[in-house]
C-alpha cells in the first residue's frame, strides 16, 4: 500500500512580502494603544501641550538674562523673547546665584554664561554657567567659581576664545581662554591700561571686543579710553595710545562698536564717536547730544541704530547710523525708560531693545525696535530698588 503523500505549502513571496510589512506597521502602531514606546531612551519624546495646568519648557535661542530683578538681588532673571514680551521666561528661571552678579557675558555660540560676583560685598569670582534647552542655567565646576579676580565687566572675543576681564580695583584687562567643549578658563595674559593723559580720577568701568575682532575697548570714565590690537590666533594685546576726554570734568562710561569698527562711547556730554582702525587707534569724530547722565549704549548688528542709556533722566536717546557713522537722532528720541537705567542691551534679532533700571514693576522694560529704530514698549518686569546694586544684562546671540 503506498505510503500517504503529504501536503506541502509553499507560500506565494509576494505573500511573505504583505506580512512583514503588516507585522512591522503592527510594532510600530499597536493595537490601539497597546504597543505603545514604553519610556524606552530610543523612544520619540512626546510633545508638550500647554494647558491650564501645563506649563511647557522654553524653546527657541533669544533670550536675555537680567541681574536684579525685584525677587532678590542675588538673583537673574532669564526671559525668552522670542514672542516680544517679558511674560514668558527661560526654563528655570528665575535663577538663584547665590551671590550679587555685577557682570555677565554670553559666549557667541550660546554655549555658556559667565558671571562676575559684586567685589564690593565679599571677594570677587568668576562662575561659568552652561546655557540648556529653553535657555536654562548649569552652573560648571560642581558650582566652584572658576578664577578669583574683581571683575567690573566682561566680554567675549566674537570668536568665542577669549573671555576679557576688566579688573575693577587696578588697571588691569585679563584675558583667559575659552574651553569651547567645557567651558573652563585658562589664563592667557593681561593688558596694562594707561588713562588718558592729563586725566583724574580714572576707574576701570566697561569692556568691549569688536566685531571684527580687531580690537578691543576699555572705559575708564574721567581717564578717558584704552583700546588694544588684538591677535585672534593667539590672544596678544597691544596697547594703542588712550584717549584723554576734552576735559577733566568729562568721562566715558560705557563703549560699544560697530561692524565697521566704529566706536560709540557713553560720556558725560553725550554720545562721542569715534573711528578706528583695524589696529583699534582710534580717532575722535564727533560728539553728539543726548539725555542726562549717559551710562550705556549698545549698537544692533546691522550696524544701523545705536541707543544710550540716560541714568540721570530715565531716557533711552536713539540715533540712525549714516556713511561714515554720520549720526541722526530718531523720531521721538529721547524715549521714556526704566528709572535710572542702568544697562541695556539689544537682543539676537535686533528686533529688541532690553533695559534694566530700578522699579518695583517697571524698572526692567523691552521695547520693540521699529524700522526706523523708533522705540515702543512691549512688555515690562519688576527690578530691584537699591541702586547700590549693579544692573547687569548679556542677550544671546
Amino acid at each position: 500500500m503506498p505510503a500517504p503523500r503529504r501536503s506541502i505549502f509553499r507560500p506565494n513571496p509576494a505573500h511573505l512580502c504583505a506580512l512583514a510589512l503588516l507585522s512591522a506597521i503592527t510594532l510600530l502602531s499597536g493595537c490601539g494603544s497597546f504597543f505603545v514606546c514604553e519610556g524606552k531612551t530610543s523612544c520619540p519624546a512626546a510633545p508638550c501641550v500647554p494647558s491650564s495646568t501645563v506649563t511647557c519648557p522654553a524653546t527657541g535661542t533669544d533670550f536675555a538674562y537680567v541681574a536684579n530683578p525685584s525677587a532678590s538681588a542675588n538673583n537673574v532673571n532669564g526671559y525668552n523673547l522670542d514672542n516680544g514680551n517679558l511674560t514668558t521666561n527661560a526654563t528655570s528661571a528665575p535663577f538663584s546665584f547665590g551671590y550679587q552678579p555685577i557682570a555677565m557675558a554670553v559666549t557667541p555660540a550660546n554655549t555658556f554664561l559667565y558671571t562676575a560676583s559684586n567685589p564690593g560685598i565679599s571677594t570677587g569670582y568668576l562662575y561659568g554657567y552652561s546655557i540648556e534647552t529653553g535657555g536654562a542655567l548649569n552652573i560648571l565646576s560642581s558650582g566652584m567659581p572658576l578664577i578669583t579676580e574683581s571683575a567690573v565687566s566682561l566680554a567675549v572675543s566674537p570668536d568665542g576664545q577669549w573671555l576679557f576681564v576688566l579688573d575693577a580695583n587696578s588697571l588691569t584687562l585679563s584675558e583667559y581662554s575659552i574651553n569651547t567643549s567645557t567651558g573652563a578658563l585658562t589664563f592667557n595674559t593681561t593688558g596694562a591700561i594707561t588713562p588718558g593723559a592729563g586725566t583724574t580720577g580714572n576707574a576701570s568701568l566697561d569692556v568691549t571686543v569688536a566685531p571684527s575682532g580687531d580690537y578691543v575697548a576699555v572705559a575708564l570714565g574721567t581717564g578717558g579710553l584704552q583700546t588694544f590690537t588684538l591677535d585672534t590666533s593667539t590672544g596678544a594685546l597691544t596697547p594703542q595710545n588712550p584717549v584723554a576726554p576734552a576735559t577733566t570734568q568729562i568721562g566715558i562710561y560705557a563703549v560699544a562698536i560697530d561692524a565697521n569698527n566704529y566706536l560709540y562711547a557713553a560720556a558725560t556730554n553725550g554720545l562721542a564717536v569715534f573711528s578706528a582702525t583695524t589696529a583699534g587707534v582710534p580717532t575722535a569724530l564727533k560728539t553728539y547730544t543726548a539725555g542726562n547722565g549717559p551710562r550705556s549704549v549698545a549698537v544692533n548688528t546691522a550696524s544701523t541704530f545705536v541707543y544710550v542709556g540716560n541714568k540721570t533722566d530715565s531716557t533711552i536717546s536713539g540715533f540712525s547710523i549714516g556713511t561714515n557713522a554720520v549720526l541722526t537722532a530718531i523720531s521721538g528720541s529721547p524715549f521714556t525708560g526704566p528709572t535710572s537705567i542702568g544697562a541695556l542691551a539689544i537682543d539676537n534679532t535686533s528686533g529688541y531693545l532690553i533695559t534694566s533700571g530700578y522699579n518695583t514693576s517697571t524698572g526692567i522694560e523691552l521695547f520693540a525696535i521699529g524700522t526706523t529704530g523708533a522705540l515702543t514698549s512691549s512688555g515690562s518686569a519688576g527690578s530691584g530698588t537699591n541702586a547700590a546694586v549693579v544692573s547687569a544684562i548679556a542677550t544671546t546671540h
